[in-house]
């Protein structure tokens, strides 16, 4: 499962939900009980904030988030409660999509949560906004395309966690990693990686690429595969579009 698979599980969760609201003699009731799975659509941005700085003050072991870097002008560009939370001891990991750096004010934020304890990895495999809290609580974002009314579905499902927990595992583990120092420092390539992402945009063989670097074919080869893997890229030609597409190399 991966995170465009949570995103088409929330939407059907969403969907579900809103029938349940509609049906005659519900009641507007905050949530909704079936076999063990609790849902509540977010509507209002307001609720939506609430709501995410409410599971972060209830976190007791980890938050673990995805972010796909689409914010809208009146978000919270850190959470209240996420300071607090880590000063708790509270785990947070989150992968960003390169697209969180066009915006200043995010990326000063994200810096700041980072000096403070976040986990933090870069990746374009992440297609929406998720919050998990202690790997048993969610919070899963519709996206502007899908046509929905509501923000967000907050949700707690024993057995859906370990599939969304799984998935978010894995965007982790083929995320760049990112030392604070390199994130504090805005370099988040090697030298040579960068050298291997431009030279693969002009459309540069294996072999013009080792020369040009001075190392072996073989040497380029495991590199690419390394920037593929954390790129979420199924070729050197969608690595190099990746790379140029958004931003993360600067000529």
């Amino acid at each position: 499962m991966d995170a465009d698979s949570l995103l088409l599980i929330s939407q059907q969760l969403a969907s579900l939900a809103d029938d349940l609201r509609h049906r005659p003699g519900n009641g507007a009731t905050p949530a909704k009980e079936i076999e063990g799975l609790s849902l509540r659509l977010i509507h209002t941005r307001r609720d939506l904030i609430d709501t995410f700085n409410d599971m972060q003050d209830r976190a007791v072991y980890s938050i673990d988030a995805l972010d796909c870097g689409a914010h809208s002008n009146n978000s919270e560009a850190q959470s209240r409660s996420q300071p607090a939370a880590l000063k708790r001891g509270v785990r947070f990991r989150v992968v960003y999509d390169p697209l969180v750096f066009e915006h200043e004010e995010f990326t000063r934020a994200m810096l700041e949560a980072v000096r403070q304890g976040e986990q933090a990895r870069v990746s374009t495999n992440v297609t929406t906004r998720i919050l998990i809290r202690d790997r048993e609580e969610f919070i899963i974002h519709s996206t502007p395309h899908s046509g929905a009314e509501h923000l967000a579905v907050q949700m707690t499902s024993p057995v859906l966690a370990p599939f969304i927990n799984d998935a978010f595992a894995k965007v982790w583990d083929n995320a760049l990693q990112v030392s604070n120092r390199k994130f504090e420092s805005g370099t988040l390539l090697e030298d040579d990686e960068v050298q291997i992402l431009r030279l693969l945009a002009a459309g540069q063989k294996d072999e013009s690429v080792a020369r040009a670097l001075g190392v072996s074919v073989r040497t380029v080869q495991r590199k690419i595969q390394n920037l593929q893997r954390n790129f979420g890229a199924a070729s050197r030609f969608q690595l190099g579009a990746i790379s140029a597409q958004h931003l993360i190399v600067e000529n």
